[in-house]
């Protein structure tokens, strides 16, 4: 099933803040996918607030993913320019999102749907991977919404789309006060405009309702080995240690093992065989440390290679996504010596956004400006 953050920001057109700007500011907040929708703005701004956003986030590392809301076109207009968003979301009387996918440049971006009764709950269209369920009660910002299906009817449509391998989506007049009842009714994520956008602190409501979702589903079962992935600087290593440590579990660096067993840093071994050579190491040495349950750390390109998520899977390893803002990742990194692909700006960006779509594969930790320590604690909290 698709992965998804706790919460699930979307743009409000009807504020004087232009979209490009509150994604901007989402993003910097720590969400990692914020839904661009754009009634009632004409046509041509909304194509213009895209485009910024789409620009913006592949300047940042591919952060934060952009879904676009009902406009096919404008996502057509996008991937034309090299500007692919990561999503589509199609209401019932949009586009079929069949049809969508047949659309040029939209072959391979995450389609949704938006369901409110039985009938559409047992039948959406298989070309989606998630979809929304609701409204759960009235809401100020869609006018023309269907009837509000109360926490009962979310329950039955949770069960009906995680039944077909769809990941649910609660949409419509939610505040942060709903999230554990809509994540104990089978939720994954919560769309949210109007608290999101009237908060002065968007992070906080992120960060608390992580800990809702892993009290209803731990991101992992006791005694389970874990692998943390991410970019370089996302705090893969300082995590794993205070994690081992809480667990009782051993800890390994898969990139100080490797600096181990060639007996030089990482940066020399790029210097001198190359990254196709680190790759091959990274590879080999990881199977031995899945022999049994620790907490490994992965390097920044780890999880792109199938081998290596093969190994993981096959270990009955959690993998964890440990997701960085890339910028505030090159805050702490960026030219650091010891980094050999930490030492241009763009550079650094561009790999990011080529790795997040692997990275995305795996359930996401999100620190929303907290600690190591602090991540560690929500995560054992259950």
């Amino acid at each position: 099933m698709l992965h998804l953050p706790p919460l699930y920001p979307i743009t409000d057109a009807t504020h004087a803040e232009p979209l490009s700007a509150q994604i901007r500011r989402l993003g910097e907040a720590g969400f990692p996918l914020v839904q661009f929708r754009g009634k009632p703005l004409e046509a041509q701004v909304q194509w213009a607030e895209l485009r910024k956003s789409l620009e913006g986030s592949r300047a940042n590392g591919g952060w934060p993913l952009i879904c676009v809301n009902d406009r096919a076109d404008l996502a057509v207009l996008a991937a034309g320019e090299g500007l692919p968003p990561w999503g589509l979301h199609l209401g019932q009387e949009d586009l079929p999102p069949a049809q969508a996918r047949r659309l040029p440049g939209l072959a391979a971006i995450h389609l949704g749907t938006s369901t409110h009764e039985s009938r559409e709950w047992g039948g959406v269209d298989p070309a989606c991977d998630h979809a929304g369920i609701g409204p759960f009660r009235a809401t100020a910002t869609k006018s023309d919404h269907a009837a509000p299906v109360g926490l009962e009817g979310l329950g039955a449509g949770c069960s009906a789309l995680r039944g077909q391998g769809l990941a649910p989506i609660a949409i419509g007049g939610l505040t942060q006060a709903d999230a554990a009842l809509c994540f104990e009714a089978g939720a994954e994520s919560l769309a949210m405009v109007g608290e999101l956008h009237r908060t002065a602190d968007p992070s906080a409501l992120g960060w608390e309702a992580q800990r809702l979702r892993w009290r209803v589903r731990p991101p992992f079962r006791p005694g389970q080995g874990l692998a943390l992935l991410g970019g370089s600087g996302a705090g893969k290593s300082t995590l794993g240690r205070i994690l081992a440590k809480d667990l009782d579990l051993p800890f390994h660096d898969l990139d100080d093992l490797i600096e181990a067993d060639q007996g030089c840093p990482v940066g020399a071994i790029f210097a001198t065989q190359g990254e196709a050579a680190f790759r091959a190491l990274e590879s080999a040495l990881l199977p031995p440390l899945l022999a049994s349950p620790a907490v490994v750390a992965l390097g920044g390109g780890a999880w792109e290679a199938p081998a290596n998520r093969r190994a993981v899977a096959e270990a009955g390893f959690a993998p964890l996504w440990l997701a960085e803002s890339p910028a505030r990742a090159w805050e702490r990194v960026g030219r650091d010596p010891r980094r050999p692909l930490a030492q241009d700006r763009g550079a650094f960006m561009a790999r990011c956004a080529a790795r997040i779509t692997a990275w995305s594969q795996a359930p996401m930790v999100l620190p929303f400006g907290h600690s190591s320590r602090d991540l560690a604690a929500a995560l054992l909290d259950w």
